[in-house]
């Protein structure tokens, strides 16, 4: 039976067992009987922030996931590149380094460290500007927001695909703590502790922290001999709370991440050849003469301020970032010297934002507010280095070391606001205008000399930009809501920071319309929510990723169509088993493109340098498969001693292509995790759990090198561990 079966059966048996939920009901006659019950029966509630006020999830005319603590835990979810396991549309995929999200077909795929994405990442409603810190651990978090489509008013910076928010746990008054202690296969010890509790009647504190290593490498180097694909991580995250009277509230926060990735390691996919002229070596096996990694570190802190005035309320959050990367990147992933890359990077982030917005309890809804963004990203340097770069042939440290340097400084003004037309409708009309201004200096010298190879020059690009919203919700009845959007997102042009400074050239703003109708309703007595929407996007001016002689460059293509439905189930099926499903659909077409980026493979196993005159005009975009859903169960037996605890969920992706050319495919895939565990009534915990049992082995990115040869990096394996755990 296929997996599109399987999730279309689940989704049928959803609603027959919902419907057997409501059979159950008590007798009409006892109605305080029944309210207990009712509530009882239905799904928790869900309070979501994803137009910077608190709503119900059922309540906000947007296509949101709002994944819970639970949720993730069960789904075997500890992190952001297995998000997309419980959210449809949604792709994260690991490069050497950064993390390349797409939702809905919308992303930016770069090697370029220090790219911003065009999924928005928030913590805490803090943007995360550095690809490379999206890529975190999961502790201490209360939920996950996954909002679809372009947010351009209340979320401005470059969310033309959406927003990913991560809301952590805000400190309690009262004593908690939750601890984890875990090993699984490969050698893989973690701990994870959260504490939180009062300090003074008006001050309480929470400090998370989580750590991992794995000892044991999935694969091996044929070449070294090494152990390959191992990784550890160390974060920490504390808030502390302050609130000097009921009308005001301080959020005082700061975070802590160290990583080391070796398992980034590019192998060459069955059918490419490497220089060597050895084929695909296996499984998680490389030939690489010199380890690919990522390592470095990132922190920062943030302040948050919300003031009630009783007419009106402020809220200001002020944050700071520092990230530290190194990357090293064998660029032809053979046993030879060829071209090595050796990526050092830096960046630090300053934001400012300032909100005014209306009562909670105010009829009419409104916000306003400033965003100050001012980034600055260092490359000192990139060493690209190698046998190529020697007319001998015997000399691999010769190459070229590029300077760079990027200053962004971004300034917008923004207003939404949700008027009650009637009882029933509500209109919401948003703007936001944005002005951006991107300076670049570069230079190049010959690698581990002083030798000017380009002097150092000063470009200069600046853009100004209006985004909006308008949407239409009405309540055909108090559990039934419909809504209908129109949204324009940008996403910012500037410069490719690691690229030889004489060919360096601005790239410009895209964006994208899009247009929504959507359908959010509570079932058989709030036992079940299923929420289901269709859109349209009209794609302009789409950035893409272009790699020459080692440097990547970003450029802007064509347009784009795409068009596609979602729908999500959740639903409480008695009050000890709960049901989620969800699925989507999505096509997507490129407009005409002339001398699109292209690479093809030789009968020789090796790649040329594209055909000049290739058009791209009706291929699929990066990463966008045509099928995706998930479906997933959580059940609970309660026990004299405790509960017995039984999860899993079952993800499928479709096929996608990782290029504009799509000729590098990505075949289909499905995802198993399984998780049974105990809950003593004195606060221990044990489980046993698996992630990937189906094993199943794809490449979360693949790349076409012009002149060498097609090499990815593949997924995790089976892995499956025990974990011992106690709170209160």
């Amino acid at each position: 039976m296929s997996v599109k079966v399987i999730l279309l059966s689940g989704i049928s048996a959803f609603t027959v067992l919902a419907q057997s939920a409501q059979a159950q009901t008590t007798d009409p006659s006892q109605p305080s009987e029944e309210s207990v019950e009712r509530s009882d029966r239905g799904i928790q509630e869900i309070i979501v922030t994803a137009q910077r006020r608190e709503q119900r999830l059922q309540d906000v005319p947007i296509t949101i996931s709002a994944i819970g603590e639970s949720t993730l835990d069960n789904a075997g979810v500890t992190g952001m590149t297995q998000l997309q396991a419980v959210a449809p549309s949604l792709q994260i995929n690991q490069s050497f380094g950064p993390a390349n999200i797409f939702m809905r077909g919308v992303g930016f795929k770069s090697g370029d460290l220090l790219a911003e994405t065009s999924v928005a990442v928030y913590v805490d409603g803090v943007y995360q500007a550095n690809a490379v810190a999206n890529i975190f651990e999961f502790n201490g978090v209360e939920r996950v927001e996954v909002l679809k489509g372009p947010q351009g008013t209340l979320f401005g910076r470059n969310a033309t695909g959406g927003v990913v928010q991560v809301i952590t746990k805000n400190p309690s008054f009262d004593p908690q703590m939750k601890f984890d202690v875990g090993y699984a296969n490969y050698d893989t010890v973690s701990a994870s502790v959260y504490v939180s509790s009062g300090l003074t009647d008006n001050i309480a504190a929470n400090l998370a922290v989580q750590y991992q290593d794995q000892g044991d490498g999935w694969g091996r180097n044929i070449t070294t001999g090494e152990e390959r694909f191992y990784s550890r991580d160390f974060s920490a995250r504390g808030k502390l709370l302050l609130t000097p009277s009921d009308a005001t509230e301080v959020v005082l926060s700061g975070n802590y991440t160290d990583f080391d990735r070796q398992d980034l390691d590019p192998q060459n996919p069955p059918g490419a050849v490497l220089a060597t002229g050895q084929g695909f070596l296996g499984r998680y096996q490389v030939a690489g003469d010199s380890n690919t990694e990522a390592t470095g570190e990132s922190y920062g802190g943030s302040l948050t301020v919300t003031h009630d005035f009783g007419g009106l309320q402020i809220r200001n959050i002020a944050a700071y970032q520092k990230v530290t990367i190194f990357q090293g990147l064998d660029q032809d992933a053979s046993a030879l010297p060829l071209v090595r890359g050796d990526f050092y990077f830096r960046s630090r982030m300053i934001s400012e934002e300032f909100h005014v917005l209306a009562p909670s309890d105010a009829k009419f809804q409104w916000l306003a507010g400033v965003y100050y963004f001012n980034f600055n990203g260092y490359s000192d340097p990139v060493d690209i280095t190698g046998l190529v770069f020697d007319p001998t042939f015997s000399d691999p440290t010769i190459g070229v070391a590029v300077y760079g340097k990027t200053a962004t400084r971004s300034i917008s003004g923004f207003a939404q606001g949700t008027y009650p037309l009637t009882d029933r409708m509500n209109l919401t009309a948003g703007i936001r205008y944005t002005k951006d201004k991107v300076t670049y200096t570069g230079s190049v010298n010959a690698a581990g000399t002083p030798f000017v190879l380009q002097p150092e020059q000063t470009k200069k690009y600046s853009d100004e930009s209006p985004t909006w919203r308008l949407s239409l919700d009405y309540k055909f009845t108090p559990d039934v809501m419909g809504y209908v959007s129109y949204n324009r997102g940008v996403k910012s042009g500037g410069f490719s920071l690691g690229t030889v400074v004489a060919v360096n050239e601005a790239f410009d703003t895209e964006k994208i319309d899009a247009f929504e109708v959507g359908l959010k309703t509570q079932l058989f007595e709030s036992a079940v929510n299923f929420n289901t929407a269709a859109f349209y996007y009209d794609f302009q001016n789409i950035q893409f990723q272009r790699v020459v002689a080692g440097s990547v460059f970003t450029i802007n293509g064509p347009s784009a169509k795409i068009y596609g439905a979602e729908a999500e189930l959740n639903g409480r099926v008695t009050p000890n088993l709960t049901l989620r499903a969800n699925g989507a659909y999505l096509h997507t077409q490129i407009g005409d493109f002339p001398n699109a980026p292209n690479v093809n493979r030789l009968p020789n196993g090796r790649n040329d340098f594209g055909d000049p005159n290739f058009n791209a005009k009706g291929n699929r975009l990066p990463y966008a498969p045509k099928w995706t859903g998930n479906v997933g169960f959580e059940y609970r037996l309660p026990m004299n001693s405790g509960d017995v605890t039984l999860s899993s969920n079952l993800s499928y992706n479709g096929k996608s292509f990782s290029e504009l050319d799509n000729r590098q495919v990505r075949g289909s895939y499905e995802m198993l995790s399984a998780s049974l565990g105990w809950e003593g009534n004195n606060g221990l915990r044990l489980s046993v759990w698996g992630n990937n049992l189906t094993n199943s082995y794809f490449y979360t990115n693949l790349v076409a090198v012009g002149g060498g040869n097609d090499f990815a990096v593949p997924t995790a394996p089976r892995t499956y561990g025990v974990t011992f755990g106690y709170d209160f």
